[in-house]
């Protein structure tokens, strides 16, 4: 349970920072301004090609009408200085905005966008998106890395209960040898015994995990809380998969240790 225990709290930790990865890799867009005097055919056509793309999860038009009238609400009380700007002359072009579901998708769709005929200049941040790249990255290899070796540390110390539970009964399992036992009747009650502990465990640990992380949820919610900063996930995002690896590592463990334990007992 101890092991488990400190396994579902990294765990619930990992799959946090996953999701704010995530998230930051999800704001990362790429502009594309289109030429002047494009028709609607073209920007039905350019629409069309960047839709079909490797990575794309949003395509939003705005045309250089709306793009005024939202310059001139980001100038708020200064937008006096846009009314010499009408349909006739507005400086701004129509534009792509393109939402991108990961930032290794940004430089295909950018050599491909400026590949286009009606495309004037593509823009975005090469900084921010290497980055983004490189934080995701570090991030999920350290957390997989402390996942694995907790994971490691886990199974030696259940597999270590387990031999110590086998090797206390060794008399026992000697004695039913001696008077014609077979190895399978004497091994079956410890395998059911090492999967119900391992199974024990799980569930204590899984609760235990459960009711740390609807604390912290509840710490989350409260706006004064330092933890409000972090958008948790809900408690069965965390839960279904630690839950899940508790019951593998619990039970396989128990009967694997059980039958490597009891196999050297067996030869009398």
């Amino acid at each position: 349970m101890a092991a488990l225990f400190v396994l579902g709290i990294i765990m619930a930790t990992i799959i946090n920072l996953d999701n704010i990865v995530a998230g930051l890799e999800s704001k990362v867009e790429v502009t594309v301004y289109l030429k002047k005097g494009t028709t609607q055919g073209d920007i039905e056509t350019v629409y069309n090609r960047i839709n079909s793309w490797e990575g794309i999860v949003e395509v939003e038009f705005i045309s250089k009408e709306e793009a005024l009238e939202n310059w001139r609400k980001e100038m708020g009380s200064k937008s006096y200085l846009l009314d010499g700007y009408n349909e006739e002359n507005n400086p701004l072009p129509d534009t792509f905005r393109i939402k991108v579901e990961r930032p290794e998708y940004v430089e295909n769709i950018v050599t491909n966008a400026r590949k286009l005929s009606a495309v004037d200049q593509v823009r975005y941040s090469a900084d921010v998106v290497r980055a983004i790249m490189s934080i995701a990255g570090t991030t999920r290899l350290i957390g997989l890395s402390i996942v694995v070796l907790l994971s490691v540390m886990s199974v030696i110390i259940i597999n270590n209960t387990i031999k110590l539970t086998v090797y206390s009964r060794r008399r026992e399992i000697n004695i039913m040898k001696y008077i014609g036992a077979t190895d399978w009747y004497i091994r079956w009650p410890f395998l059911i015994e090492g999967m119900v502990l391992g199974l024990f465990g799980a569930v204590l640990a899984g609760g235990a995990v459960a009711g740390l992380y609807a604390i912290l949820l509840e710490k989350a919610n409260d706006m004064e809380s330092i933890l409000s900063i972090f958008g948790l996930l809900p408690m069965k995002d965390i839960m279904y998969p630690v839950l899940l690896v508790f019951a593998l590592i619990g039970c396989l463990i128990g009967i694997s240790a059980s039958m490597l334990s009891i196999r050297k007992h067996l030869k009398v």
